[in-house]
């Protein structure tokens, strides 16, 4: 086989692992990238297509080797560094995230995933009015995207412009109906303005959607918790600290429904 094929057969299953991904079918798509580095070994986009699924299945060291070489294979490629971004996150190393998102705008400017990673870095780090024009702003790009949309969903609730980011996250359901976080921030918006019942149907709907998701999980406990169904609560508070060990949020939320139970030792070892 010529270098022409084999190029064209690396780039057909490098295209073939984004869509795997795009689906959650991470380890088919283990398998594809695998395949095309078989190929081409220094394939940067491959590289970072494998730092991306090392970054879902938890592997995080491994995951950020991967997206420093695919930097290294080429370090004019967005791919390497919108990975690179997401290995750094992982580690909660936010600032170095967000100045390789900076670097992939740098080197694609109407880069809508970077835009809309942009504006979830800033949100992190309490940099609302910037994460709101970066949320805008990648939705200018593109506004049939329903992840654009609900990350300005999102910078519009931390805003508590609950009504616009009500109205935001309806449109990001309908671009995609699959995706939960579209849901959970309709949910969070509904409960904020009141409305509990129906904020949390809307976190049943997208715990329903991503099961293994824990602060959907959290959230929905919570919610239960202030419906006063405690069980249910308990319930939802242990499946995510099963599906993410290392997130605090249930083990707080938890500790508050122990104490408001009279459980102080509970509540207290929760904490």
């Amino acid at each position: 086989m010529n270098n022409e094929n084999m190029q064209g057969n690396c780039d057909l299953l490098t295209r073939q692992t984004s869509r795997l991904l795009t689906v959650g079918q991470a380890d088919e798509a283990k398998e594809s990238i695998q395949r095309a580095l078989q190929l081409e070994p220094d394939n940067s986009d491959a590289h970072a297509l494998l730092a991306i699924i090392a970054v879902v299945q938890n592997e995080k060291d491994q995951a950020l080797n991967l997206a420093t070489k695919a930097v290294t294979l080429d370090p004019n490629s967005a791919a390497a560094y919108l990975a690179l971004s997401y290995t750094q996150q992982a580690h909660f190393e936010i600032a170095a995230a967000l100045e390789s998102v900076q670097k992939v705008i740098t080197l694609d400017s109407q880069n809508v995933l970077a835009w809309a990673r942009s504006a979830e870095l800033q949100m992190s780090m309490g940099e609302l009015d910037r994460a709101l024009d970066a949320a805008q702003h990648a939705v200018n790009l593109n506004p049939n995207l329903a992840k654009t949309q609900t990350i300005l969903g999102f910078a519009h609730l931390l805003q508590i412009d609950t009504q616009t980011a009500k109205t935001i996250f309806t449109q990001a359901i309908a671009l995609d109906q699959a995706d939960p976080m579209p849901r959970v921030g309709l949910g969070l918006a509904l409960i904020r303005e009141g409305e509990l019942e129906a904020g949390r149907i809307e976190l049943e709907i997208a715990a329903s959607l991503d099961p293994a998701n824990s602060l959907t999980r959290s959230y929905l406990g919570k919610a239960y918790f202030e419906e006063k169904r405690y069980s249910l609560a308990g319930t939802q508070f242990d499946l995510a600290k099963e599906r993410d060990p290392k997130d605090p949020t249930p083990w707080f939320y938890d500790a508050i429904q122990k104490q408001t139970q009279n459980r102080p030792v509970e509540a207290l070892q929760d904490i």
